[in-house]
């Protein structure tokens, strides 16, 4: 059995991405424990650190890498982390970029000199995110033909399904209509599905979506309308919630912490700006005073410079809990989380992972795809557990301070509330994976009956 997972953006560097890849690799493995598990990456260092237990292939030619492959099997992830933590601040000093070739050269005394096989990748180098363009004149049939190996491939959940990551969409669902021709079961889990306006995407979303065997949606408010726009048919949209709220809830404590967390992004596609981080930074601080909290920090995602932002916020109070390093684990930024009492969340996952912990949350937003992010929290979870604030509103400064102290005034009473819908959605979740396990026997059952009739039919025409 071989299953093929595809996040649509290959560098494992999104903390949140993350966790919906090991949360989906967990309930896959519940059916499937004996499985190969193989993940499209651009970043197999990163992969195999941060996904334990699978196989990182290239996008283009599902090639497993083999780099370094013997010195993961021997070296604590630990220390890769440190690596990594080593290797950004060198190149971010010096722009000198560090290579697997490179590498295999500093530390060839641990591995004996032992050539390694595979191709020759980027070390998980500076802060850009690489796209995998192909400039080809085949199908995506012929062009992916090797999807044909897998049993299953799965798009893991994520955000991306939106005009802001469109150069990652057409990729993707080139692959998804490869493995349709192919007759393999497409399955898309954890999905954000919109805002999708883009002539191009719309077309491209038309011809390949309603192909897929399911698609599980985090929210419906937003996901719902649009994929009927698209022409999916309506029993094959299957409402879960996020993925990632099981490792949340799993690392919930006994009680609400006393802290108030901070989980912001500065980004093209939040429209968020230094102007918005200098118009909060002072209610966050009053507020910290006022309730002697501590100052949390969440970042999420290492490109787009979360910690940098958070900090600017933090400077100058007293009490701080962060991070050194930028390639913490998922569960690190979970348990700090759990501390808080309320977060601030300008991030979708540093929301889930609070509101999934019984921590409310006070929202904010800009872009009309982080509105439609948030928005979505708060049909699942309710207007008192998830305030979005507009950051264009012209009274921020005091509707975020009335936000902090209400969720502040009311995060007991909440969190019984805020935990029951976070297990509601969480069963949805194992009952639609029971679906993709079905899906795949029965077209695996199918697959043999066609195999043993032709095996029939050629006795009867040799005969």
């Amino acid at each position: 059995m071989r299953i093929l997972l595809d996040q649509a953006v290959h560098d494992h560097r999104n903390k949140g991405n993350n966790a919906l890849l090991e949360v989906a690799l967990n309930r896959l493995r519940n059916f499937w424990p004996e499985a190969s598990f193989e993940i499209i990456s651009i970043s197999p260092h990163f992969c195999r650190v941060y996904i334990p237990g699978t196989h990182p292939v290239f996008p283009h030619n599902f090639e497993i890498s083999n780099s370094l492959e013997t010195l993961h099997r021997f070296m604590p992830r630990p220390l890769w982390r440190l690596l990594f933590e080593l290797r950004e601040r060198l190149h971010s000093q010096t722009k000198f970029d560090l290579t697997s070739k490179g590498l295999r050269s500093l530390l060839s005394w641990f591995r004996r000199g032992r050539q390694q096989a595979g191709l020759e990748v980027s070390f998980e180098t500076g802060t850009d995110i690489v796209t995998e363009s192909v400039e080809t004149s085949q199908s995506p049939a012929e062009l992916y033909s090797k999807i044909a190996d897998y049993d299953l491939y799965i798009p893991t959940g994520g955000g991306y399904m939106c005009d802001s990551d469109k150069r990652f969409l057409f990729q993707m669902f080139d692959r998804v209509e490869a493995a349709v021709a192919h007759r393999v079961p497409v399955v898309m889990v954890g999905q954000g599905i919109g805002p999708m306006e883009d002539p191009d995407l719309l077309k491209r979303a038309r011809e390949v979506l309603p192909l897929i065997d399911y698609i599980m949606i985090r929210e419906q408010h937003i996901a719902r309308p649009l994929l009927d726009l698209l022409n999916v048919a309506q029993y094959k949209v299957i409402m879960t919630g996020d993925d990632a709220l099981e490792l949340g809830y799993q690392a919930r404590g006994n009680k609400l912490g006393t802290g108030i967390g901070l989980s912001l992004r500065v980004a093209a596609y939040t429209q968020v700006n230094e102007k918005h981080i200098a118009a909060i930074r002072p209610v966050v601080l009053q507020a910290a005073k006022k309730y002697s909290a501590e100052l949390i920090a969440a970042p999420i995602d290492v490109n787009e410079a979360d910690m940098n932002h958070i900090e600017e916020i933090m400077k100058g109070h007293h009490k701080i809990l962060s991070a050194w390093q930028k390639f913490e684990t998922t569960s690190d930024v979970i348990k700090r989380i759990s501390r808080c009492r309320v977060m601030i969340g300008g991030t979708f996952h540093g929301a889930v992972f609070a509101l999934s912990q019984g921590i409310p949350v006070v929202a904010l937003a800009k872009s009309v795809e982080y509105h439609n992010k948030l928005s979505g929290l708060t049909a699942e979870f309710g207007e008192e557990g998830c305030q979005v604030i507009d950051l264009n509103d012209k009274n921020l400064q005091e509707k975020l301070t009335d936000a902090i102290d209400f969720a502040w005034s009311v995060a007991e009473k909440l969190r019984p509330h805020l935990l029951e819908q976070t297990k509601r959605q969480i069963d949805l979740g194992y009952t639609a994976y029971q679906k993709i396990y079905d899906l795949v026997e029965i077209k695996r059952q199918t697959k043999d009956q066609d195999y043993h009739q032709s095996q029939l039919g050629q006795i009867v025409v040799s005969s």
